[in-house]
């Protein structure tokens, strides 16, 4: 086992993410993340990949599923998010996704994880699942020009697919996906930077 395999094992720890991880990057601000999600008191949201999601705790909506494959990071997160967050463990989530009829998904640190194919399959899951379509917000490490200890720590990453920006939109194009909105979004001390996006489906 290389060295990286044991780091990516060791930042899976879901108190090791929540802990260790934000120091890392010069703290993570979840109230500023929640902002630009833009989620509201009528919203349903599916947290897709929601890891120990701490994120839920700053989201006022309807109602909040969060689902992930990580079984020890969906207890911790079972333990810190509010009365009106349910959640579910596995990849067989497409009944789930039809009944709570989501207004908005959230992809939060996952698209860097997925090849292209992947990426493309789940958003062809949530077409078919939802008759209405739901807006999509993703927050992605990426390599961002003369950002040099971003990038670096982008490099160091467990998700094998960080991207340039103009490589992500390439990607969300390509699967009928409009951007309408981008934003940059940063640490707390700046270390590093994600991009945001909010995405609607063109048809």
């Amino acid at each position: 086992m290389n060295l990286r395999t044991w780091k990516d094992r060791f930042m899976a720890v879901p108190w090791i993410y929540d802990c260790v991880r934000p120091l890392v990057v010069g703290g993570i601000d979840h109230g500023a993340l929640a902002r630009f999600c833009a989620v509201g008191e009528s919203d349903r949201v599916f947290d897709l990949g929601c890891g120990t999601a701490r994120l839920a705790e700053y989201l006022k909506c309807q109602g909040y599923l969060g689902v992930d494959l990580d079984a020890e990071a969906l207890k911790r997160a079972a333990r810190v998010a509010g009365p009106h967050a349910r959640f579910f463990h596995g990849d067989h989530w497409d009944a789930l996704l039809r009944d709570l009829r989501p207004t908005v998904v959230l992809m939060i640190g996952v698209v860097h994880h997925l090849a292209n194919e992947s990426f493309h399959s789940i958003v062809q899951r949530i077409r078919s699942a939802c008759e209405t379509p739901p807006r999509i917000v993703t927050l992605e490490v990426a390599y961002l020009p003369g950002r040099r200890v971003s990038n670096f720590l982008s490099r160091m990453d467990r998700g094998r697919h960080v991207r340039t920006p103009d490589q992500y939109q390439t990607l969300f194009l390509e699967n009928d996906l409009r951007i309408s909105r981008r934003e940059i979004v940063k640490t707390r001390l700046g270390y590093v930077s994600y991009v945001g996006y909010h995405l609607l489906f063109e048809n």
